[in-house]
């Protein structure tokens, strides 16, 4: 058995562990936006030079101040037998929108992309692995470009840890500063959440760890707030959701401010975005998601956010508003907030299929601060089964197309969204923007 067989089995307990703790109630739905303010444009295809392999598990992020700049990252499967063992990375760059792409190869075998930008272009993108081939090993892997992607620095950032290395990264970026948030595994094969820093183009540094104390902590991408301060979330399957904040000119990070009581995940990653807009009426406010299962029976899309800056947190509500009485298929969420404020969350579901067999993406939006959402809109122009023969194993490791999809906010307001299907019969990837009425 490898280390990522481990590795993947420990997250499965660590779901398994959500799902039997102590009985809770399904939360109730929010309140229904009744609005139709969602515009979804075309769906645009990203070839990639590697197009006789699946790619799955995309990621996205815009420039802050230029509609047009995009970077996304992906990992692309070589054996559909063995994906575990055989994905290596691509890097993708748009300067038209999202209309066309520039990719680069990269030489590293491992898994789970993440990208950053900053307002001066500076980019960042982090990954879990080693250059030339897999070899079982996943030290954390820091690439950046002065470009904003299109060209990557010859050097990297290499980052060991102890035990088996790493589990996930998680990368945002915010006016002069990077924060990155991984699993760090230690000797006994516990895992504790620990926080990278760099700040006005220096080297990434580790600046916090949050002690897992044996256990087998899990984690999502950080928020950074408007003062600069980062809001880095925790989970534990038996225990608990909770953020820890940390300050960064004291360099101390605060007490534990729990999130839910339960500690429900079961369907990719779960998610955290903050509204930092000049010209929202939320500023600061801060949104959780996660796609929730119990077993084999999905329990919809999740939300819990918080309006004092990640110290408290509202009760989660259901935002999946489908009204076709079918049950949820609900899969890797993702979550961001435009300038205006509006939250938009997008997932994967089996909604118009009648046997749900097939997947489609879908995007909700709050104009409230998370009080009403809209119902969720089809983004797919294509309903895709991703158990094909092209697919083969890959289907069953990854059959919402990744652990995680992407989603981003645009200067305009727009949200550019980033996903893998089959339409073709093989999981490749696909863009489409979304305006917002």
């Amino acid at each position: 058995m490898g280390t990522r067989s481990k590795i993947c089995i420990s997250g499965f307990l660590f779901v398994l562990l959500g799902c039997l703790g102590k009985a809770q109630t399904s939360p109730e739905f929010v309140n229904l936006d009744s609005s139709k303010d969602i515009l979804p444009g075309k769906n645009v295809a990203i070839p990639s030079q590697l197009e006789t392999y699946p790619l799955v598990e995309p990621t996205i992020i815009s420039h802050q101040n230029d509609n047009n700049h995009l970077l996304a990252a992906a990992m692309v499967v070589t054996d559909i037998n063995d994906p575990y063992q055989s994905c290596r990375l691509s890097s993708f760059v748009s300067k038209d929108g999202g209309k066309t792409w520039k990719e680069t190869a990269h030489n590293y075998w491992g898994y789970d992309p993440w990208v950053a930008l900053l307002p001066n272009g500076k980019a960042a993108l982090s990954w879990l692995g080693t250059p030339n081939s897999f070899k079982g090993q996943f030290p954390l892997v820091i690439f950046t470009s002065n470009d904003g992607g299109e060209n990557w620095d010859s050097s990297v950032e290499v980052f060991s840890g102890l035990g088996h290395g790493h589990d996930g990264t998680k990368l945002v970026g915010h006016k002069d500063a990077f924060y990155l948030t991984t699993v760090q595994f230690n000797t006994n094969m516990g895992a504790d959440v620990v926080l990278y820093e760099s700040k006005n183009n220096v080297s990434f540094k580790k600046v916090a760890t949050i002690d897992g104390q044996g256990r087998r902590l899990n984690f999502c991408e950080p928020a950074i707030l408007t003062n600069g301060r980062v809001v880095v979330p925790t989970m534990h399957g038996q225990g608990k959701i909770w953020t820890n904040i940390y300050n960064p000119k004291t360099q101390e990070m605060s007490e534990r401010y729990v999130v839910s009581h339960n500690p429900k995940l079961g369907r990719g990653y779960a998610r955290m975005a903050s509204d930092v807009g000049a010209q929202s009426k939320f500023t600061d406010r801060i949104y959780f998601v996660r796609a929730v299962a119990d077993g084999s029976s999905s329990q919809g899309v999740w939300l819990n956010y918080s309006m004092d800056q990640g110290k408290t947190w509202t009760s989660e509500k259901r935002i999946d508003l489908f009204n076709n009485g079918r049950p949820s298929k609900a899969n890797v969420p993702s979550v961001a907030v435009n300038k205006d404020g509006v939250v938009g969350i997008s997932w994967v579901d089996g909604q118009h299929s009648d046997d749900q067999k097939s997947y489609d993406v879908y995007f909700s939006i709050s104009k409230d601060g998370g009080e009403r959402f809209q119902r969720p809109v089809r983004i797919t122009e294509v309903s895709s089964n991703p158990r094909t023969e092209d697919n083969a194993d890959v289907a069953n490791k990854f059959i919402g197309g990744g652990h995680y999809l992407g989603l981003t906010a645009k200067p305009d307001g727009s949200f550019q969204l980033i996903w893998s299907d089959s339409r073709t019969g093989m999981f490749k990837l696909q863009t489409c923007n979304v305006k917002i009425k």
